[in-house]
């Protein structure tokens, strides 16, 4: 949809000559021809442009996409996906798309969000260089993090963007209830590995005041940074689904497959289940193999295991909110990454911890 987006192999342009020329769409303004000669205080932007006519081509097949959903809902095996709601559902996110205020307005909250987090960076929105065809943000020299999963990548490198990784999106979905809808390899870069080494030790002062030894730790700083891109899509769950989102990982932390089962149910929009105690059989079943494969839920791989949720919720035509689906996804997509990365992270132990106490505090 977009020309332009950040990629380290592409050079910057600068925000220098942003404004004082002739006005354009939307408050815009050309290039002067005094400010171009000017070089200072210039900034590397990526520039983000609209391609023209394709707000009535996202407009055009949104309507035959609906057209087609009503369609297929008159099946009957089908009607119970709701096809018209999804489309109904899945309309807003595009048409939020094609409107790059709402990208930066996004990123801004994002931004907000991780101000306590130095690990993980987002790029700035330039306002007032914003507009609804046109964003210009900082530019972020960084690498893709797909980069890293080659075998010649230190081991240690690659333990610690796993573990940045997990961290940054347990604290979207279990702190924040606000997920980066679209976390694919593609919008994850990396800051500071060519900074980063082995000997990332703590710098250590001792002095001997008379008989006292004071010891002083600095411990050291991590060059290390992610920088999120293209935050057009975001998930945020209503309270009643934030709460049960924390209460189904509570569960299969605890290995409570009836209480996963139960959970999902209450959670469902639609249910159309034939038979609930095969329903919560397979569940169950899922639950207990899972536990037998690893011998401990603790180590359990998140991804497969979420996917074999989801595949029988399908089969059993129980239908949940699509939002909390959507987490589910971006937790399974994350976990996957990570897990390429450092194949002995849990996901399910970094986040124990915050779960059990909060279950505790209910």
């Amino acid at each position: 949809m977009f020309p332009h987006k950040q990629d380290p192999h592409n050079e910057p342009a600068t925000a220098e000559g942003l404004s004082g020329g002739p006005e354009l769409e939307d408050g815009w303004r050309a290039p002067h021809p005094n400010t171009m000669s000017e070089q200072h205080h210039l900034i590397p932007v990526a520039i983000k442009v609209m391609h023209p006519g394709v707000t009535h081509q996202v407009r055009m097949d949104l309507r035959l996409m609906k057209a087609a959903s009503w369609v297929l809902s008159l099946l009957p095996g089908a009607r119970w996906l709701r096809l018209t709601e999804v489309m109904e559902e899945f309309e807003e996110v595009m048409l939020g798309q094609i409107d790059l205020r709402n990208e930066a307005t996004i990123m801004e909250r994002f931004r907000e969000n991780f101000l306590g987090m130095d690990s993980v960076k987002f790029p700035i929105p330039l306002r007032p260089f914003v507009t609804r065809t046109v964003a210009v943000e900082t530019y972020e020299e960084s690498t893709p993090i797909s980069t890293f999963v080659a075998e010649d990548v230190p081991d240690v490198l690659k333990q610690q963007l796993a573990r940045m990784g997990l961290d940054m999106l347990l604290k979207m979905v279990f702190v924040d209830n606000f997920v980066h809808g679209e976390l694919c390899p593609e919008n994850i870069l990396i800051q500071g590995a060519d900074q980063f080494s082995r000997q990332q030790d703590d710098r250590t002062t001792i002095v001997d005041l008379c008989d006292t030894l004071i010891i002083n730790v600095h411990p050291s700083q991590c060059p290390l940074k992610l920088i999120l891109l293209d935050t057009g899509i975001v998930t945020e769950l209503r309270p009643s689904d934030f709460h049960n989102l924390k209460a189904v990982f509570t569960a299969v932390i605890r290995g409570q497959g009836e209480k996963i089962t139960e959970l999902l149910l209450t959670q469902a929009t639609v249910n159309e289940c034939q038979d609930l105690q095969l329903f919560k059989s397979e569940i169950e079943r899922i639950v207990h193999e899972a536990e037998m494969n690893t011998g401990s839920l603790q180590k359990l791989h998140v991804a497969g295991f979420l996917s074999n949720i989801l595949e029988a919720l399908i089969v059993h035509k129980v239908k949940v909110e699509s939002s909390f689906a959507s987490v589910i996804l971006a937790i399974m997509a994350l976990d996957r990454l990570s897990r390429s990365l450092d194949p002995e992270l849990d996901l399910l132990q970094v986040v124990r911890p915050m779960l059990l106490k909060d279950s505790a505090g209910l």
